[in-house]
């Protein structure tokens, strides 16, 4: 039995490079099947006086076209990349609440492949997190423009709990012929150095160990300076969230990837 992605497009603009992420991540995993999920957004109708209800319903028209247009425009995207790459995938267009759709597909997944969320987009961002939150799964990010292959070079963000442990074993397995592993762990001033963690040990994983400082600056960017200085194509890491909220409020490095991160990212809560 073969091994599913769930790719979750929303942006026609970025959909073409996160197809060919899923693509490549689908290869990795054994020639997973690809399953593509676009989901359309209702449009709500509020109730109004006989004044505002011309006026609302030119908003609710011109609100339903441009879903319409955005809707069109990655199953588009879908079918170019199908023709382009001759791979054989399945197309799927649901509407009503994206997280609860996505929570719900993303559960009966292997892997999901999900693309950036802007910071301004509240529904993309709430998309991301019941992916990332509300489904156990491993849940890979792509930032815009993702052209070349990934998994030669990986870095493992870790810090010692149950959740780096989860993030990092399906690496493990996907990413048996990287060529570089680096292991990025912090430390404060003070703390004794930390050895390399038993489980890279117990996989034969031939890794490097490198101990970062924890300053004054965000520690999830000098995650990302170290990850740059090595040439890393992929960073893999644990996710964190600050509250049941989890849609409003995420750890604070977790957040600060989603937000800053220009190379892909592989994150499991």
């Amino acid at each position: 039995m073969a091994d599913l992605v769930l790719v979750v497009v929303r942006r026609p603009e970025i959909a073409s490079s996160l197809l060919s992420a899923a693509q490549r991540m689908a290869g990795r995993m054994g020639g997973a099947r690809i399953s593509v999920l676009a989901v359309r957004e209702p449009i709500q109708v509020t109730p109004l006086g006989a004044e505002a209800l011309i006026a609302e319903a030119e908003s609710v028209i011109r609100a339903r076209q441009q879903e319409q247009h955005r809707l069109e425009a990655l199953h588009e995207s879908f079918e170019r990349w199908v023709a382009d790459s001759n791979i054989d995938a399945q197309w799927a267009e649901v509407e009503g609440s994206a997280p609860s759709i996505i929570g719900d597909r993303g559960s009966r997944a292997d892997m999901i492949v999900a693309g950036q969320p802007l910071e301004e987009d509240r529904l993309a961002r709430q998309a991301f997190s019941a992916a990332l939150f509300g489904t156990e799964r491993p849940v890979l990010l792509v930032p815009p423009n993702i052209i070349t292959e990934f998994g030669r070079r990986v870095a493992i963000a870790w810090r010692d709990d149950n959740h780096a442990i989860k993030a990092v074993m399906p690496a493990l397995r996907y990413f048996t012929d990287a060529d570089q592993v680096h292991v990025l762990t912090g430390i404060r001033a003070g703390q004794p150095s930390p050895e390399m963690p038993r489980v890279f040990w117990e996989h034969n994983i031939a890794a490097e160990l490198h101990v970062l400082p924890i300053g004054s600056e965000p520690f999830a960017q000098t995650l990302l300076d170290a990850a740059h200085q090595f040439s890393v194509d992929l960073l893999v890491m644990g996710a964190y969230a600050h509250s049941p909220l989890r849609e409003l409020i995420l750890g604070g490095v977790t957040r600060y990837i989603l937000d800053h991160t220009d190379l892909p990212v592989l994150m499991r809560h």
